[in-house]
């Protein structure tokens, strides 16, 4: 029996994993989003149930079968997007994720719609909320995201769904050592300094948490990748070796400010648990804004300076290829 279909069979969840026939499913797919290696789509249930299939662009086993089984072992968790099951579309190799429909999109589509009035009180609910389904992750299921960014993070009814575990992995597993991959502001600057060889750990899921936690409160893209250029992303990359972090926004809660300071510290070992980081969440009060004390701030939002913080000294290892998909980036 291959290693792949064991893993499969001793999944506890895998009463979840229902084969769903493609005659059940109406055929008349909306795209609604695209990632690196899958496109998702709206599509109906016997003409009733919304549903949202990731479909998987190019045929690789291995990697679709643990998106499958981490998927269902982290369900289900009131933050984390529901799994149904799979299905095997007409005419296609690769079998289909059929999972809960976000209805209100990303996180990064929500935070750049400023016809959305977001007010402290939410972001600090929204930053809670993230940080209970990683806590679920690490804490209850030993498991790492890896791939932490406001794409991969749904919202539904108002309510913070984590997605998207194709680069997740078991604490332990092998798969901790593959080559990185992710949308660099928000990925661990270890992987960047120690040539791709930095095991995934849980920690560097809490760097990724800080520069989200960030954004919750500045509704921007950390050093405005999202509008530069190959090699104008390189330069954020040796900025981000160098120590150079985002400046607080003004009048942000000086709690929350330190906290996510903390999350992206360099050192992984300076950096809080999941389980602090959601102490120094409950402690926060949802209508106490209080300007930073100490922070040099901007007070231009739109502004791309940052500030630089105390780091060693680290070589920008040589940049093999990008593989530019919407806002990811092959390093």
């Amino acid at each position: 029996m291959s290693n792949t279909k064991l893993r499969l069979e001793g999944c506890n969840t895998k009463s979840r994993l229902k084969i769903l026939l493609d005659n059940e499913i109406v055929q008349n797919f909306t795209e609604i989003a695209s990632g690196g290696s899958a496109l998702v789509y709206n599509v109906y249930w016997k003409s009733t149930s919304r549903f949202a299939i990731k479909k998987y662009k190019s045929f690789n086993k291995e990697a679709i079968i643990n998106e499958i089984y981490l998927t269902g072992m982290v369900n289900p968790h009131q933050n984390i997007i529901q799994f149904y099951g799979v299905t095997k579309l007409k005419d296609e190799i690769n079998y289909s994720l059929v999972l809960e429909y976000a209805d209100s999109g990303t996180l990064r589509n929500y935070l750049r719609n400023i016809t959305i009035t977001f007010k402290w009180m939410n972001q600090l609910r929204f930053a809670k909320e993230i940080a209970s389904a990683i806590s679920w992750l690490h804490d209850d299921k030993e498991i790492i995201h890896g791939d932490l960014h406001p794409n991969n993070i749904l919202i539904h009814k108002d309510t913070i769904k984590l997605a998207d575990f194709g680069r997740s992995c078991q604490k332990g597993s092998a798969n901790h050592t593959e080559a990185a991959c992710g949308v660099i502001p928000y990925m661990d600057p270890k992987f960047f300094e120690e040539n791709h060889s930095y095991h995934l750990t849980e920690k560097s899921d809490i760097y990724g948490l800080g520069v989200l936690f960030w954004e919750l409160t500045s509704r921007l893209s950390p050093f405005d990748f999202e509008n530069k250029n190959k090699l104008e992303i390189i330069q954020i990359k040796q900025d981000i070796l160098n120590g150079k972090r985002e400046i607080p926004i003004p009048n942000t809660n000086d709690k929350f400010v330190s906290l996510y300071k903390e999350c992206w510290r360099h050192n992984p070992d300076e950096r809080p648990s999941i389980c602090k980081v959601i102490e120094v969440l409950d402690n926060i009060n949802p209508i106490d804004l209080v300007v930073p004390k100490n922070n040099n701030v901007s007070t231009d939002l739109n502004s791309n300076k940052s500030e630089s913080t105390e780091n060693e000294d680290s070589d920008l290892p040589s940049c093999e290829e990008y593989d530019i998909n919407s806002d990811r980036y092959n390093i």
